[in-house]
């Protein structure tokens, strides 16, 4: 995966399926991600199509925001949807690199305090990954997906400035690793497995092949 001019590599658990979202949604790419699986776990077989159409769903709407890359946790029951989502955003950073910081990245967002038991929150703090410091926000809160109806989803996003590489003056974007899942009554154990994915990131000083 490439980020500006830098690549970068993260991990996820062997049961998710992970892709680039702009190979995905242009190449058959997805049904030889399914067909590979279903060939390591025969017991998957009987659930290949509910698998493909379940990642060509995540891929789309991964694509229409804008995401660069994509993993999704199937259900247990592999017709049952996904149980979270990973996708990552690249963007261009502010016009002053100064504000692309990742202390203006932190200043620029705010915590919030659940109002009552069980109602929704978030916390922004900054913490320092294998790839770099970087802006934690963890919540469990409303999110609204493609315009439909807004639901209560555990999400926990990272992010960090692009470093230079050897033929730039400085940082050229942000990046936003957004991990996600509706299943909020199980926030703590998920939020856990989003720190341990997340913390997996690391760059390569060049677009690696491919």
């Amino acid at each position: 995966m490439v980020a500006g001019q830098r690549g970068f590599s993260l991990r996820v658990p062997d049961s998710w399926f992970a892709f680039d979202v702009r190979r995905a949604t242009r190449t058959g790419d997805l049904a030889r991600l399914v067909d590979a699986r279903t060939a390591a776990e025969p017991r998957l077989r009987p659930y290949r199509s509910a698998l493909l159409k379940m990642l060509r769903e995540v891929a789309d709407r991964a694509e229409r925001r804008g995401a660069v890359y994509c993993a999704a946790a199937p259900a247990d029951d592999p017709g049952g949807g996904t149980v979270a989502t990973l996708l990552v955003f690249e963007s261009a950073g502010a016009d002053d690199p100064a504000d692309s910081t990742v202390a203006a990245i932190a200043g620029a967002l705010t915590a919030r305090a659940p109002a009552q038991p069980g109602g929704p929150w978030r916390t922004v703090e900054t913490v320092r990954i294998p790839a770099g410091e970087a802006v934690r926000i963890r919540a469990v809160e409303p999110a609204r997906l493609d315009g439909g109806t807004a639901v209560d989803t555990v999400t926990m996003q990272t992010l960090i400035p692009v470093p230079a590489t050897d033929h730039e003056e400085w940082q050229v974007g942000v990046l936003n690793v957004v991990l996600t899942s509706p299943h909020v009554g199980l926030a703590d154990p998920l939020l856990d497995l989003f720190e341990a994915i997340s913390d997996t990131l690391q760059w390569s000083s060049s677009n690696p092949p491919g």
